[in-house]
């Protein structure tokens, strides 16, 4: 589960709750250059606390380091699923502070996704600990920004992106270069979100994030309506600065724990049959939540989860990006396998009217894979 992790339902509303793209655009002034070419200062390429931000590849993917510290820093989480997308920017202090664009999920039934900065510490011995986060879009906002559900490259969101590049060519003094889009918004037209790696034209500036948002009018006329600097080290109001412990403190988990799965799937509302044994493997873990069953086996070594939700929405929480990807039919029942090395990691498919899914932190042989699938139902 390289990028996959949870948080507590609970959690979502007492650390997602700022208004949509609420970015500060205030700075630390660390004695970098200064611009006051309009009659203001502008501090070039400043960041709160010493933030770097750098022309390599932002890829979370292509930064172990900072990939490793959100792993370890979100292992434990529950209810919630973090897709770590990219590496924004870091921070040299004891050990090393990254900043980490994610999109999160409630484990829920039609739960619509959010943007978020994680901002996660890791220390000289190898630990690591989220310390807070900043809200770019939430759903909870009436009238705000839908967040996007599906990939986030820029150049393979055709309309947002060719709106961008209409507006964009009007703007002057600072380079922009959109690498993420990040949600719309319905209003005359379409407005869209882009995430920007700027700088400006002038010697020795540093490079910087911005989110630009352009609109796209009903007839087509793209217009800019907006460009902020993102600024690292900004969290949202009723996170800690100083540590992670306030944002775990007095959390309610959302899943209780059953001892029967027909228990759970009545106390969720759904009708779920699971074997009670799989092959060397044995239930570890029963636990549900309005509208989901989630059933944990473990091996010792492996651990397999099956679960099984109403709507037709992906339930599994994965995220993570995979070699191979199928379809095959299975019990009546089109099923998308995912794997890596031969092997299939991850299972999920719909009958129409609920979700299932089997996901394990090894591959499995895809005869295993089925031989789980058609014990569930």
């Amino acid at each position: 589960m390289k990028n996959r992790v949870k948080f507590t339902a609970a959690a979502l509303a007492a650390i997602m709750t700022v208004s949509c793209a609420a970015i500060s655009s205030s700075a630390v002034y660390t004695g970098e250059d200064v611009d006051y070419a309009d009659g203001e200062m502008h501090i070039l390429g400043a960041f709160a606390g010493g933030w770097s931000v750098d022309d390599s590849d932002h890829d979370i993917n292509k930064n172990p380091d900072a990939l490793a510290a959100f792993n370890k820093a979100t292992k434990e989480l529950e209810g919630v699923d973090y897709e770590a997308i990219a590496l924004l920017g870091s921070q040299v202090v004891a050990g090393m502070n990254y900043a980490i664009l994610c999109r999160s999920k409630v484990v829920y039934p039609d739960a619509q996704p959010e943007i978020k900065i994680m901002y996660v510490y890791a220390d000289l011995e190898g630990n690591a600990e989220i310390t807070g986060f900043k809200t770019i879009i939430g759903e909870q906002l009436a009238g705000g920004f839908t967040a996007n559900d599906g990939e986030f490259a820029a150049k393979k969101n055709d309309s947002a992106y060719s709106t961008y590049k209409k507006v964009i060519r009007s703007i002057g003094g600072t380079v922009y270069k959109a690498e993420a889009y990040l949600g719309s918004q319905v209003v005359a037209g379409t407005n869209y979100m882009m995430l920007c790696r700027s700088r400006t034209v002038l010697p020795g500036t540093e490079y910087e994030w911005s989110l630009v948002t352009v609109n796209k009018d009903l007839e087509g006329k793209a217009t800019l309506v907006d460009i902020e600097n993102l600024v690292l080290g900004d969290y949202d109001d009723d996170n800690s600065l100083d540590g992670g412990d306030d944002i775990m403190a007095g959390i309610a988990n959302p899943w209780s724990e059953y001892d029967t799965v027909a228990e759970a799937a009545k106390a969720a509302g759904v009708e779920f049959s699971a074997p009670e044994k799989i092959d060397g493997y044995t239930i570890t873990l029963i636990q549900a939540m309005e509208g989901i069953v989630d059933v944990r086996y473990t091996d010792g070594e492996n651990e397999i989860t099956i679960r099984k939700g109403t709507g037709t929405d992906d339930i599994s929480g994965d995220y993570n990006t995979y070699k191979n990807v199928s379809e095959k039919k299975i019990n009546g029942n089109i099923v998308t396998l995912k794997g890596n090395d031969g092997g299939i990691s991850s299972a999920s498919w719909t009958d129409g009217k609920n979700a299932f899914s089997v996901f394990s932190e090894k591959e499995l042989s895809e005869s295993f894979m089925e031989s789980i699938i058609a014990k569930i139902s």
